[in-house]
Order: structure tokens, then sequence, then C-alpha cells
């Protein structure tokens, strides 16, 4: 507890008061964090432009361990992507992106992998905004990965014969994303093919960029399963659809 220097990601802000804001942001060695900025509202505020949605900032706060809300005392600007309001694509990207991390990451718990996911796929989707239905899918790949809500992929569900890279029969999945041999499918599985299995494979290893190239490249078909089945697992891990909508799917 105490004093805490961070880098951090503008989530979002509400009104407190006459002057201050409540800033959430997640930060790389707090976590999801809630603070109070006082007097970030006023004209002169030191806070500048800081602490507005969508900023990296280095970040400066005080904590106490039986207060909720932390003080925020300094918040210096490493690169702002609020210009990226402009593009509507970006824009519900962005929110989407921040949203599902709002949903995912508990208070105050440390994930500094969490963090640079967040960091990698807002960067890149502040300068690529005609790939947001692929970096939402990739975000919500990697949150459910990291909150440990994605299924491993790798063997059926029911007989454990290995579903790998290898395998050359036909995978099934499941709408709760369990997949399963030809001889183990259930009602209702669909078929997953060799590029969409790929796809929801590969977010272990790739980038933003790179699997939203793959995903671009991919058949319609394959983008609709990995779509469908990436919204399939946040819907079934909140027991609920997220608050804010993906981008649209115009494209696919």
């Amino acid at each position: 507890m105490g004093l805490v220097e961070t880098q951090a990601i503008v989530l979002q802000t509400y009104k407190l008061a006459d002057a201050d804001k409540i800033v959430l942001c997640m930060t790389e060695k707090a976590g999801l964090v809630r603070g109070v900025a006082r007097g970030a509202r006023r004209l002169k505020s030191k806070f500048g432009a800081s602490l507005e949605p969508f900023t990296l900032i280095h970040l400066t706060f005080f904590e106490k361990e039986t207060r909720e809300l932390v003080t925020i005392k300094g918040a210096e600007i490493v690169k702002s992507y609020f210009q990226v309001s402009g593009s509507q694509e970006a824009f519900e990207g962005l929110v989407y992106i921040l949203e599902l991390v709002k949903e995912f990451a508990p208070p105050h718990h440390a994930d500094e992998k969490l963090f640079k996911m967040l960091r990698a796929c807002v960067d890149f989707l502040a300068g690529a905004p005609a790939r947001a239905l692929a970096v939402n899918a990739y975000t919500e790949l990697w949150t459910l990965r990291l909150t440990g809500f994605l299924p491993e992929f790798k063997t059926c569900g029911d007989c454990g014969t290995p579903l790998g890279e290898t395998f050359r029969g036909q995978r099934y999945i499941s709408h709760e994303g369990v997949l399963w041999c030809r001889n183990c499918r259930k009602g209702g599985a669909q078929p997953l093919g060799t590029e969409a299995y790929m796809l929801l494979s590969n977010t272990r290893r790739e980038g933003p960029a790179a699997w939203s190239e793959s995903f671009e490249s991919a058949e319609e078909e394959s983008r609709r399963v990995v779509t469908e089945t990436a919204r399939g697992l946040v819907r079934r891990a909140l027991e609920r659809e997220p608050r804010a909508g993906r981008a649209s799917v115009s494209n696919i």
C-alpha cells in the first residue's frame, strides 16, 4: 500500500462534486483501479487532458488498505488515443475492448499480461480502424484465456483424442467452446474447419497485427465461426451479454 507509480490506461471517468473526477484505470502494477482526482474538472487543473478515456498515462496514486477508492496524485500522458473518436469503427472497437477489461478484470489484482494485451490491442486498433472486428475477437479470446475461461482446444472433450494441428479428421465445436471428434460430437455442434481452428489456437502466439491479418484473409465461414465462438464464450463467462456492443459485423 502507500504511494504507487505505474503505467495505466484510462477506461472511464465520472463527475464528482463540483470539480472532481472519479477515474477508472487499468494499471500495469495494480490491476483495475478506481480513484478520485481532486480538482480534475477545473479549467486550470494540473491533470489537463491526461484523464480522458483512451489515454495511456504514467499514473501516481495513494492507496489505503481499508479504502476502495485510491487518491490520484499525478498523471502524465504517455500516449493519447482520443483522436480515434473521429472514426466510428475505431471508437466502437475501443469502447468494446475497454468494456471487456472492466467486465473481467478484478479490482486491485495486478495482471501484467492483461495490461500488455490491452495496450497492444488499443495501440494497433488506433492505427488500423478497419480491423476493429478482428481486434475485438482477438481481445475476447485473449481476455478469456488470461482469466481462465478459454478452453485449450487441444483434445476431444469426451474421449480425449488429440485434436491439435496435426489432426486430420473433422473437428466439431459446441456453443460452449467444447471441442469434439466426429465420434463424440453432440447435437447442435458445428463443424470447425482447420482454418477456423488455427485462428482460435493462434491467439496464444500471435500479436493483434499478425492475427488480424490472418483473420482478414480467412474464408467468410471461418471468420463467422471464430467471432461467434468468441462472443459465445464471453456471454457464457459473464452469464449475459457484455454491456458494450462489439464493432460492426457488416464486413463478415
